[in-house]
């Protein structure tokens, strides 16, 4: 990664552990006062509506604010850095890992149900799942995570061990029951054959889960002093089915986004989708057999840097994937904004934009920029962000976020965009 994208990502973080450690910003009508009672501007909405369930799915792309409860947890559950995975079955989102307000790093599990917003906004709550399992993951941020929904199994990869990122991880660990069903929950670490990744952080990692096969790409390690194109394959990822294996992929070509992009997976087409990141890309790219099965992977260019009718290029955006009509939404991140000295500009994105035909199966990728509404009056949509989490709930065609910063603090919020995929 190139000089000005290392500058603006490390005074970038120097501000916000400044901010943080003073003040965490208030996004509107979703970042919120902890504690037992609501937030202001949801005791006026329900004020006005009386006893009526707030709707959020509408019939245009809608930007929806929940209000989960937070009265069982001890501490706001405030996160960057974090990851989340979705179970559809339970609709229940769960949240490992990150950085708190006081950019401490807290090791525990969250779960927020009712997470896509059908039971009303006010209608979900946050829980911490409690392992009873010894030892436990150390605490860690910017890690991925997957989810083996089948076996309600969390896998995490990699990450910082600590505030400045000078630890830096390469070990795997699963999480049993995550869901907060079905038993105890149990943390497991995996000691898989094989040469492993070199430790990393900021990497992206999917999961094909008819092979149990989780694919990691791209990272890098200590601030960006060492980055990462690399992609590699863990067999029997969930820890069940037989002994876990690396594999280092061997691609044909070379994609130019690294660290800090966004990646989702066609397992129809055994595709991996990877879109910007490195010194502020807007390039997409997929890369075949990507699950280390069925012939020799390969990189192929879907759309270069700078093509007009793109996103911005961007760090540390959010990507979801609607598998039935292959379109991937993004959303978010961190847009070059350039330093000029004294000036520094920092610009965290709340754009919405969705790729047609992602894997390039069924026609000629194609962008478009969604212009969501927010539900109420006069409302305003979530603010931008970056080193947050996204999921989706495809039953609903919903995508979640949760969560992340800007140089003003940490976000608690919790947002729902209803028709999330453009139809």
């Amino acid at each position: 990664m190139q000089q000005n994208s290392k500058q603006i990502r490390f005074i970038g973080w120097a501000l916000i552990v400044g901010f943080a450690l003073i003040a965490t910003a208030l996004n509107s009508a979703a970042q919120v006062p902890f504690g037992p009672k609501r937030p202001q501007a949801a005791r006026l909405h329900q004020h006005v509506a009386g006893n009526r369930q707030v709707q959020p799915f509408l019939s245009i792309p809608t930007w929806s604010p929940t209000f989960a409860s937070q009265t069982a947890l001890a501490t706001p559950a405030m996160r960057a850095g974090h990851t989340a995975v979705y179970d559809s079955t339970t609709n229940t989102m769960i949240v490992y890992g990150g950085f708190d307000g006081n950019f401490a790093t807290p090791g525990n599990v969250l779960l927020q149900s009712s997470a896509n917003g059908s039971a009303g906004a006010f209608g979900g709550a946050w829980s911490e799942l409690i392992s009873n399992s010894y030892p436990l993951p150390p605490a860690r941020y910017e890690h991925s995570a997957v989810y083996d929904q089948a076996n309600n199994r969390m896998i995490i990869f990699g990450g910082c061990a600590d505030s400045e990122c000078l630890i830096v991880l390469n070990d795997t660990w699963v999480l049993s029951n995550a869901n907060g069903t079905g038993g105890a929950a149990t943390w497991t670490q995996l000691t898989p054959s094989g040469n492993p990744p070199s430790a990393r952080s900021f990497h992206n990692a999917v999961y094909d889960a008819a092979n149990n096969r989780m694919i990691v790409y791209s990272g890098e390690n200590i601030w960006g002093n060492i980055v990462y194109s690399d992609a590699w394959v863990l067999s029997n990822a969930n820890g069940l089915g037989g002994t876990p294996a690396w594999t280092q992929l061997s691609p044909t070509g070379a994609a130019d986004a690294i660290d800090g992009s966004t990646t989702v997976y066609d397992a129809a087409s055994n595709k991996l989708i990877v879109f910007g990141g490195g010194d502020f890309l807007n390039s997409v790219w997929t890369l075949s057999n990507a699950n280390g099965l069925g012939g020799t992977p390969a990189w192929t260019n879907l759309i270069a840097n700078g093509t007009a009718g793109s996103p911005a290029g961007r760090l540390g955006a959010q990507a979801v994937y609607d598998s039935k009509n292959h379109r991937m939404m993004i959303y978010g991140g961190n847009i070059d904004a350039g330093i000029t000295s004294p000036d520094f500009d920092y610009v965290a994105a709340s754009d919405v934009w969705v790729l047609t035909n992602a894997d390039a199966s069924g026609g000629t990728p194609a962008w478009v920029q969604l212009h969501p509404k927010v539900v109420g009056d006069k409302n305003i949509p979530p603010a931008g962000r970056e080193f947050f989490a996204a999921v989706y709930d495809s039953g609903t065609n919903s995508m979640i976020i949760y969560g992340g910063e800007t140089i003003e603090g940490i976000y608690e919020s919790t947002w729902v965009l209803s028709h999330a995929n453009g139809l």
